[in-house]
């Protein structure tokens, strides 16, 4: 009986412990939020230090594959404020172009943000973005529509025949390959507005 007591205090003394320094080295990190966000093809960095917390310069990483980081800027000098949270910005002028893009903030090297992931997706005017290609599942189809037109896909079969027939006012459709045979297909996305087509093709490959 007095060992299980023991034990039962043993266990309740090893849990206030855990709690204890597990709070503490949470409340010690300098980092009050960290955000990222994509405009006109760039992305946009920002991220705010808790009042009290300072740090000797910040590193921005970025990476394709949430493993492998590159340095791609390096900011000098004392960083945060001993009175109050300061907020910093930081714009990527040239993100990896039709990928992920992953990125984490060293704070010289005391602490490293959490990695954040956003997609860049780049389409030329009159033209399109198929992957994967080829289709053996979902692939998306993406395309120029900034002003979020109605825009037609129709996907014909090796007669000219319409087989499929989607419309969208974003800039993405999605091709699932179980709505098709295996075999290559030709397509056209139509702007119902400007009356612009874009012709393709894409290789469906069903398992």
């Amino acid at each position: 009986m007095v060992i299980d007591s023991l034990f039962i205090m043993l266990k309740q003394l090893i849990i206030l412990l855990f709690m204890f320094f597990g709070l503490n080295s949470w409340s010690q990190s300098i980092l009050a939020d960290f955000d990222i966000d994509l405009s006109d093809g760039k992305v946009l960095l920002a991220w705010t230090i808790k009042s009290g917390s300072t740090c000797n310069g910040m590193q921005i990483y970025r990476s394709k594959d949430s493993v492998n980081f590159v340095l791609i800027e390096n900011i000098e000098g004392v960083c945060g404020n001993l009175s109050s949270p300061v907020s910093y910005t930081f714009t990527d002028q040239t993100p990896i172009l039709n990928s992920f893009n992953y990125y984490k903030i060293s704070f010289g090297g005391q602490e490293d943000s959490p990695i954040l992931g956003i997609e860049v997706i780049n389409v030329l005017s009159n033209s399109y973005l198929l992957r994967p290609n080829p289709v053996t599942g979902a692939s998306d189809l993406y395309f120029e529509n900034d002003n979020q037109n109605n825009v037609v896909l129709k996907v014909f079969d090796d007669f000219g025949d319409v087989i499929y027939l989607e419309q969208t006012s974003t800039n993405k459709f999605v091709l699932d390959s179980t709505h098709f045979s295996s075999g290559m297909y030709y397509f056209s996305l139509e702007n119902q507005k400007t009356r612009n087509v874009i012709n393709g093709k894409a290789v469906i490959v069903n398992q």
